[in-house]
C-alpha cells in the first residue's frame, strides 16, 4: 500500500521549513574496502553456517543541494562463505537503486583462499525492475568455499525523514552498524526494536552522526506460526527537531500526522457533499439508528460498485464527483468518500491508520510514519472496523494482521471553530475466536464391497476461514472455482471421485450474520480404505483434512502468533458394517489442552462415543488467542502436533 505519510509529505516540508545552505555543502564520506584483501578468521563456532556476514555498514546522509535536501544511502558487507548454499545465497548480488543516474559509485570483489583477488567489471552491471524497484544486479565470478565476498554502493535519492534499517539476517552477523548522518540543525531519533544497542548521538564539524552498533547477531530462521520480519532486530530512525527553526518544537509527531490525516479524509467541499447526498438518496440508506445496518449497506455498494486501485495515477481519483460519476477511485479517493457518506449519515467513526504485525506497526513512543501504511474506519458506537481499500472484506473484519497492532486513531475535534484531529495509539481489537471456525461434519461407512469409503460430509467456514473461499468464489474466473471446489473436495477425503457438491452462503453479503461459506459434498473415497489380510484399515483421521506439524532442529528463538483466534469443531459418525468390530477405538481419544488462570488459551481434543454400530468422534481445536509467548512453545508444538496426530489416526476393523 502507498504510505499514508508519502501522501502528506509534501505539506509537511511547508510545515518544516528545512532550510538549504548552499554556501556549506559538505562532501559525502567516500566508502573504502574493509580491511586488507585476506581471508579472515572465522571462530569455529560458525563453521556450520553456510556463510557469516563479517560486517554490515549502512549510512545515509542528508546533504544540502541548492535548494533541496538530499540524502545519499551507501550499504557496505562482507561474508565469508562456507559452503554450497553460502556460495547459491550470494552468487549474483542485488542492489535496489532508485535511479540509474543517481548512481555515485558501486564495487565488489570475490576474495580467494589462496589470495588472489576477483574485482567485479562494472561493464558486468545490468539493470532489472520489478515492482516499480529497480536493481543492479551482477554475478560474483569465482566463487568457491571459504572465499570472501565484499561489496559496497552508494546513491542519491530523495530525503526521507523516516527509515529503518533491518540487522538481523538468516546468516550470523558478526557486527552491524547503521549510522545516520545530517547537517548540524537537522535532529535524528532512533529507537531499537529486539534488544538493539541505543545509539550514540556525535557532532563532528558541520555534521552530525547518529549511530548504532550491534555484533554478534546471531542468524535468525524463518519460524512456523511467527512474525519473522516483525522479531529480526531492527533500527528506525526519524528527524525530530529542526534547531533553525526556533520555536518550531518537535516535528512528526503522532498528533500532526492525525490532523493532515484528517485533513485529507474528512475535508470536502460542498460540490463533492452534495454528489454525496445524492448517492445517498439513489440507495435509500438512512441512519436510523442501527449503524451497523448502515455500515453494512455503504461497504457492500461501494465494494460492488466502485474499482479501487492503488496506483491510479489521475489526480481526479479523490475527487469525490469524479469517482461517483466514473465509478474508481485511488486509496486515498475511497476512504475519502467513506468519509463523507458516513458524515452525512452522522454515523459516527474515526480514520485508522496503522501497520501490520507482522512486520512494522505504529509505536507510541517513536513516531515513525513509515509504519502507518494501511487505512481502517473505526465506529465507536459499535466498537468495530472495515477496511475500505480490501475488497476481500466486510464489516466487522479487516484484515487479520492489522489485529493486535497499534492503530493511530485519528479522534475528530474542535478547536474553536476549526475541525481537527489528535493521536489516540492503541491496539486494534479483532474479532471473538469463536467468530472463525473450520468446521467439518462428515457422516462415513463402507460400500458394499468394502474397499471404499462413501464420505457424506459438510465443510463449514466462518468468519476469517471463509474470506479465501468466499472472495474465490465472488471475484475470480470460473475455471479457477473449480479449481478451488476440486481442492476442498479433497480436503478431507484425498480424492477426486465426486458423487455430488454444492456450494451454500458463497456471497459477500453473509458476512454480516456470519453465515458459514459451506461445501456439501458426497464422495467416494477408496484412498481412505486399505485391506490387510482379514483385516480393513480405515483412515478415520484424514477426514479432518492435512494438519501441519511443527519439528526443528535448532531450539525455537521467536514467540508464537496465529493468524487469528479460531476455534476448528468436527464430528464424524461412522458406521461399522455388518460383522466387523474396531479394534482401536483408544487411539481417537487425545487431549492437550492449555491454560492460563484456569481457563483453556489452546488445546486439541478428540473422543468418541458408541451406540450399537455408530461411532460418533467429536474433535475440538481451538486457539483462543493470537499471541503466545515463547515460554509456552513445548505446549504450542503438542498442541499443533495433536491435530496431526490425529490426521494419522486409522482404524482397524476385524471381523467378529
Amino acid at each position: 500500500m502507498l504510505n499514508v505519510y508519502k501522501q502528506i509529505i509534501t505539506a509537511c516540508f511547508l510545515v518544516c521549513s528545512v532550510p538549504a545552505f548552499t554556501q556549506t555543502v559538505p562532501g559525502i564520506e567516500q566508502e573504502q574496502w574493509g580491511g586488507e584483501a585476506i581471508i579472515q578468521t572465522v571462530d569455529t563456532k560458525y563453521s556450520n553456517e553456510s556463510a557469516v556476514i563479517l560486517f554490515e555498514k549502512r549510512r545515509i546522509e542528508f546533504v544540502d543541494e541548492k535548494e533541496d535536501l538530499v540524502a545519499y544511502k551507501t550499504f557496505h558487507t562482507r561474508i565469508h562463505i562456507n559452503d554450497d548454499k553460502g556460495i547459491e545465497s550470494y552468487n549474483k548480488i542485488y542492489l535496489p537503486v532508485s535511479d540509474n543516474g543517481d548512481i555515485v559509485d558501486i564495487k565488489a570483489r570475490t576474495i580467494l583462499p589462496g589470495g588472489n583477488v576477483i574485482t567485479l567489471d562494472k561493464k558486468n552491471i545490468k539493470d532489472l525492475k520489478e515492482d516499480d524497484q529497480l536493481y543492479k544486479i551482477f554475478a560474483m565470478e569465482g566463487l568457491v568455499k571459504g572465499c570472501e565476498v565484499e561489496y559496497y554502493y552508494t546513491y542519491k535519492t530523495d530525503a526521507s525523514f523516516f527509515g529503518r534499517d533491518v540487522l538481523q539476517r538468516s546468516f550470523p552477523v558478526l557486527d552491524a552498524q547503521v549510522e545516520v548522518v545530517s547537517p548540524t540543525r537537522l535532529i535524528f531519533e532512533t529507537k531499537g526494536y529486539n534488544q538493539v544497542n541505543a545509539s550514540v548521538d556525535t557532532i563532528l564539524g558541520t555534521k552530525r552522526f547518529v549511530t548504532t552498533r550491534q555484533q554478534n547477531i546471531p542468524g535468525a530462521q524463518d519460524e512456523k506460526y511467527s512474525t519473522y520480519t516483525a522479531n529480526l532486530k531492527r533500527v528506525e530512525y526519524k528527524l525530530s527537531y529542526n534547531t533553525s527553526n526556533k520555536g518550531s518544537g518537535r516535528l512528526f509527531t503522532w498528533n500532526e500526522l492525525a490532523k493532515r490525516a484528517y485533513s485529507i479524509y474528512a475535508t470536502y467541499s460542498e460540490k463533492e457533499l452534495k454528489k454525496v447526498d445524492g448517492l445517498i438518496n439513489s440507495n435509500g440508506w438512512k441512519n436510523s439508528g442501527n449503524e451497523a445496518s448502515v455500515v453494512i449497506a455503504v461497504e457492500n455498494y461501494l465494494k460492488k460498485n466502485i474499482s479501487t486501485r492503488e496506483d491510479i495515477g489521475d489526480a481526479n481519483a479523490e475527487n469525490l464527483e469524479w469517482v461517483i460519476k466514473n465509478k474508481i477511485s485511488s486509496h486515498r479517493g475511497i476512504v475519502r468518500l467513506y468519509g463523507a457518506i458516513f458524515k452525512q449519515l452522522a454515523v459516527n467513526h474515526e480514520f485508522v491508520l496503522c501497520g501490520s504485525r507482522d512486520d512494522f506497526a505504529a509505536d507510541k513512543s517513536f513516531e515513525n510514519w513509515n509504519n502507518c501504511d494501511n487505512q481502517v474506519i473505526y465506529f465507536p458506537k459499535l466498537k468495530k472496523f472495515i477496511a475500505p481499500t480490501l475488497i476481500e472484506f466486510r464489516y466487522p473484519l479487516i484484515h487479520p494482521l492489522w489485529v493486535a497492532s497499534n492503530g493511530v486513531f485519528c479522534k475528530g475535534t474542535m478547536i474553536g471553530n476549526f475541525a481537527t484531529a489528535i493521536a489516540d495509539i492503541r491496539p486494534i481489537q479483532g474479532e471473538d475466536y469463536v467468530q472463525s471456525g473450520n468446521n467439518i461434519e462428515a457422516k462415513i461407512k463402507l460400500n458394499k464391497t468394502l474397499d471404499t469409503l462413501i464420505v457424506n460430509s459438510r465443510q463449514l467456514y466462518s468468519g476469517y476461514s471463509s474470506v479465501y473461499y468466499r472472495t474465490s468464489f465472488n471475484f475470480t474466473s470460473e475455471d479457477r472455482q473449480k479449481q478451488i471446489l476440486k481442492e476442498l473436495v479433497k480436503f478431507g477425503t484425498s480424492s477426486e471421485q465426486v458423487v455430488s457438491s454444492k456450494i451454500e452462503n458463497k456471497e459477500m453479503e453473509n458476512f454480516q450474520d456470519n453465515k458459514p461459506f459451506i461445501l456439501d459434498m458426497v464422495v467416494n473415497a477408496s484412498e481412505l480404505v486399505e485391506k490387510a489380510g482379514n483385516k480393513i484399515l480405515v483412515k478415520v483421521g484424514e477426514i479432518i483434512g492435512p494438519q501441519a506439524e511443527m519439528y526443528q532442529e535448532k531450539p525455537r528463538q521467536f514467540d508464537m502468533d496465529v493468524n487469528y483466534p479460531h476455534a476448528l469443531e468436527r464430528t464424524i459418525e461412522f458406521t461399522i458394517p455388518e460383522g466387523y468390530k474396531v479394534k482401536n477405538l483408544n487411539d481417537l481419544v487425545i487431549n492437550k489442552v492449555y491454560k492460563e488462570n484456569d481457563e483453556v488459551t489452546m488445546g486439541f481434543e478428540s473422543s468418541y462415543t458408541q451406540e450399537g454400530n455408530i461411532i460418533k468422534v467429536h474433535v475440538m481445536e481451538q486457539y483462543r488467542k493470537i499471541h503466545y509467548p515463547l515460554a509456552q512453545y513445548e505446549d504450542f508444538k503438542k498442541i499443533i502436533n495433536a491435530s496431526a496426530d490425529f490426521n494419522k489416526v486409522t482404524l482397524v476393523l476385524e471381523a467378529n
